[in-house]
């Protein structure tokens, strides 16, 4: 039986990176995304193999039926979780908006993990090495202005992940948190401007780091694969921080 991995928000930046690792370290790879296109470009990088999960993790009827299929399936074994999929979107004024920013930020940023892990969690008990990784963001332990809703929602995946890790601890599931920093993603606005533009953004974002540059998705995947491999068996309740230094600033 292959060992296997589930990653949410397969599709591009983190989510993909993160999937492609774990098929190198000879995973089987399923990926859950709402892009079936970009997920099938992924699963051709995926050595050890992939199976693809169109699928909006706030639609329950589809969960079950996804997650059914996991549990039927006899040729792998779910070994990790990776809940990364999320969404940015900036305030324009805190007195001008309403709920539905709030409403938008934590359905795909929070709930949505916790639907999927309250249906795989079984699946993850049953060889006793179980292991969650949650994606959070630097600004869920320390937001800026305009961010309120998109903090607020990281901050709860990181509480979130201690409580799950004192609970589960017993059942040998392992749960820690990553905590992204400035990463070259599509999530980010800059991706949008024209070529000069997206330059002078990313120039002026790389002087905010003590490090001098941005993040690249494959640095956040290898904090991922640490923590979600058995490389970190002892290793639970962890809030890992991989942001060039940005909050030490």
């Amino acid at each position: 039986m292959k060992k296997a991995v589930l990653v949410t928000g397969a599709s591009s930046g983190i989510g993909a990176a993160t999937a492609k690792l774990f098929a190198n370290q000879g995973y089987f790879v399923y990926l859950l995304g709402r892009n079936e296109e970009r997920l099938q470009e992924v699963a051709l990088s995926c050595p050890g193999g992939a199976s693809l999960l169109k699928c909006d993790l706030n639609n329950e009827a589809q969960l079950d039926k996804y997650t059914k299929h996991l549990f039927e399936r006899a040729d792998t074994q779910l070994e990790v979780l990776v809940n990364n999929a999320g969404v940015f979107e900036q305030h324009t004024s805190q007195k001008d908006e309403g709920l539905d920013i709030w409403r938008k930020m934590f359905e795909t940023n929070f709930f949505g993990s916790i639907n999927l892990t309250q249906r795989v969690l079984p699946l993850l008990a049953r060889h006793h090495q179980g292991s969650i990784v949650n994606v959070s963001s630097t600004l869920g332990l320390r937001p800026t202005a305009q961010t309120a809703a998109y903090s607020a929602s990281k901050a709860a995946m990181i509480n979130w992940t201690q409580s799950l890790a004192l609970e589960l601890g017993p059942q040998k599931i392992r749960v820690n948190c990553v905590c992204p920093g400035l990463v070259d993603t599509p999530i980010h606005a800059f991706h949008s401007l024209n070529s000069k533009a997206k330059e002078a953004a990313l120039d002026n974002m790389k002087n905010l780091q003590p490090l001098g540059r941005i993040g690249h998705p494959e640095e956040i995947a290898q904090s991922i694969y640490f923590l979600g491999s058995q490389q970190s068996s002892w290793t639970t309740g962890a809030i890992l921080s991989v942001d060039g230094g940005i909050n030490l600033t």
